[in-house]
């Protein structure tokens, strides 16, 4: 399994309960998380360029394919 922050981890969590929700924001992820926006934004940013995650103007943050199976993947472990 890819060595990935547990930062990151939890961040991709909650975009995951949130994207259920509607838009995703960093601010949102943040929230949920008790981080700053600008922290969220770094851990997103990370996610996005890991290929875990991509960004929309419509739907803010959404999981990709290689992130859900990361995500599959830690449940079972």
């Amino acid at each position: 399994m890819a060595t990935v922050p547990a930062s990151e981890r939890d961040a991709l969590k909650v975009i995951r309960e949130l994207e259920e929700l509607g838009k995703v924001k960093a601010e949102a992820v943040g929230e949920e998380l008790g981080f700053s926006t600008e922290y969220a934004t770094v851990l997103c940013r990370s996610l996005w360029k890991s290929g875990y995650i991509r960004g929309t103007t419509i739907t803010g943050y959404e999981i990709t394919e290689k992130g859900e199976k990361f995500l599959l993947e830690l449940e079972k472990s």
